[in-house]
């Protein structure tokens, strides 16, 4: 008993947090409503990851534990006008729940083990019609060099603003499929649920927002029940390599290539989502910041 109120103590103490946080933000709701009705501008990005840069480090700073941080990420952050012109929305996501797919090759287009092989894992599990010309047109897009592993493979050629050397979103990684698309025709690549497999951060993938589809990939053999009792239907975060282990034997032998647990004091990359409607008229932005350092690396407009 003294273990769940500790623990409802923390969940509340982390809902105040966050809420305040929010609250904050929404005091300057007449400076957003105008934003809001303005064209969307640098001044208006300017507002936004000032008033970031000013909130989120008191709300990371909280963050302690896997428990702590399960928290931060479901709590839900929104609130509204009392006119109901004006809502904001505000979430945070892991970034470490994917398979970093800059790492499949470096800077050369040398091919990085065993990155490299979990790439083409995919293509068993996922088969397309020519996996071959999608690796060429990915690893010529994270090489730094503009020749072409085969011809039309560059997608720097094809979209003048995009610049070789890492994926950073899936924005860009859209291109790389788009082109893969006028090269083969193969609509094929689009039933691939990239969006549970790859992300763009991080040395090693967190187990507790890794995707059923991602660990199957990496531990084949483990079977279903296993597989969804540590994903989907986890209910509490693991906190330690032992106690996934516990849970997934299956996991011993690959636990250190591939997994991680947070743990406080080690950098740990986040996305937040804004997202501020006024009127029927929707904005969205997104933002990166470390746990650990607390700065807000970059802001974007998404929609």
């Amino acid at each position: 008993m003294k273990r769940r109120g500790a623990v409802l103590l923390m969940t509340l103490l982390l809902i105040a947090i966050m809420s305040g946080g929010i609250a904050l933000l929404l005091s300057q709701s007449d400076q957003l409503l105008r934003l809001s009705e303005r064209s969307r501008s640098d001044a208006e990005i300017s507002k936004i990851s000032s008033d970031l840069k000013r909130l989120l480090p008191g709300m990371l700073s909280k963050i302690g534990s896997a428990h702590d941080l399960e928290y931060a990420m479901i709590l839900p952050l929104s609130s509204r006008s009392t006119d109901g012109r004006f809502t904001l929305d505000a979430s945070l996501h892991s970034s470490l729940g994917r398979f970093n797919i800059n790492k499949v090759c470096d800077a050369s287009g040398k091919p990085v083990e065993p990155y490299s092989t979990l790439l083409s894992a995919i293509f068993t599990h996922y088969p397309i019609a020519a996996p071959d010309t999608f690796i060429n047109i990915l690893y010529d897009t994270i090489d730094t060099d503009l020749a072409e592993r085969q011809a039309g493979s560059e997608v720097a050629a094809v979209f003048p603003d995009f610049h070789n050397g890492s994926i950073e979103n899936f924005a860009q990684f859209r291109q790389i499929i788009a082109r893969y698309l006028a090269l083969t025709k193969d609509r094929q690549i689009l039933a691939i649920p990239w969006e549970r497999i790859i992300g763009f951060e991080g040395e090693k993938i967190d187990i507790n927002y890794a995707s059923p589809e991602l660990v199957a990939l990496i531990v084949p053999e483990m079977d279903t029940e296993t597989l969804h009792r540590i994903t989907d239907l986890r209910t509490v975060p693991f906190e330690s390599k032992e106690q996934v282990i516990a849970a997934a034997a299956q996991l011993s032998p690959v636990y250190d290539t591939w997994f991680m647990t947070y743990s406080a004091g080690n950098s740990y990359p986040l996305i937040g989502k804004v997202a501020m409607e006024m009127d029927g008229t929707r904005s969205e932005f997104e933002f990166h910041i470390d746990t650990l350092n607390r700065m807000l690396n970059r802001l974007e407009i998404i929609q």
